[in-house]
């Protein structure tokens, strides 16, 4: 069975999303590579109540000689369904510096437009609008969503389809559910669902996923996310939540 991501799923309401700063230790493989933070508040935005998710990232100066990696991406969500209005991202990755932002909002027949504008290091600047019947998210509050998926319905290998933007482009993506996994951070257990996001790619006429992040969230009432498993081109940064 494949759902479009929708309202439906969703368990939490307005009134569960609750400020809170999420630290996390990252690991390349046994080597502590840096440190993260989801920062979540309830904000106002143009009027109306909103939250702001804010997902930073940063390496430790011995991390650096292998990757260096200083990003920061912001996403301002409607409460009620997780939709985003806003998109920020600004990152510093390597010799590669992204700079992108999004404007969300809905056109008259209740379509969703995602305006899109990317800066390059030359100064260039690249905008593009595109509209698409279904709810586009971004990196962050895809993450969001995560947190508010009510999985009693779900099966393990369940697929929910989404698109989401990506430097001025709205991609197809997947967040497969995995089942229950139990993990253990600093000596604690977490009982979590575990979600992997996937771009679907086709190889010689052969459908395969892409793997992008993988999302634990536990079965706490905040529905706290305790791990993430980020995919970069030196490979997979593990973000362990500090206690």
């Amino acid at each position: 069975m494949i759902l479009v991501l929708a309202t439906t799923v969703v368990a939490m309401g307005q009134n569960n999303w609750k400020d809170e700063n999420l630290r996390y230790g990252m690991y390349l493989g046994p080597i502590k590579a840096g440190e993260a933070e989801l920062i979540t508040r309830n904000v106002t935005y143009k009027g109306e109540k909103a939250v702001q998710m804010d997902l930073i990232a940063r390496t430790t100066s011995a991390a650096e000689k292998i990757f260096s990696l200083n990003d920061t991406l912001t996403t301002i969500v409607r409460p009620d369904d997780s939709s985003p209005v806003y998109f920020q991202k600004h990152c510093f990755e390597g010799d590669d510096i992204v700079r992108e932002k999004v404007n969300f909002s809905k056109d008259s027949n209740g379509k969703c437009v995602a305006e899109m504008t990317k800066y390059y290091k030359d100064g260039h600047v690249r905008e593009v609008t595109e509209t698409s019947n279904t709810l586009v998210y971004d990196m962050v509050s895809v993450v969001g969503f995560a947190r508010t998926i009510d999985t009693k319905d779900l099966k393990k290998g369940q697929r929910m389809n989404f698109k989401l933007v990506d430097a001025c482009d709205i991609l197809e993506e997947s967040l497969i559910f995995q089942g229950w996994e139990t993990l253990k951070i600093s000596g604690r257990k977490y009982n979590c669902m575990m979600f992997k996001l996937v771009e679907p790619y086709e190889e010689k006429g052969k459908k395969k996923d892409r793997e992008i992040l993988n999302i634990y969230v536990c079965d706490d009432e905040a529905r706290t996310i305790v791990q993430m498993d980020i995919k970069f081109k030196v490979g997979t940064a593990k973000a362990k939540i500090i206690i």
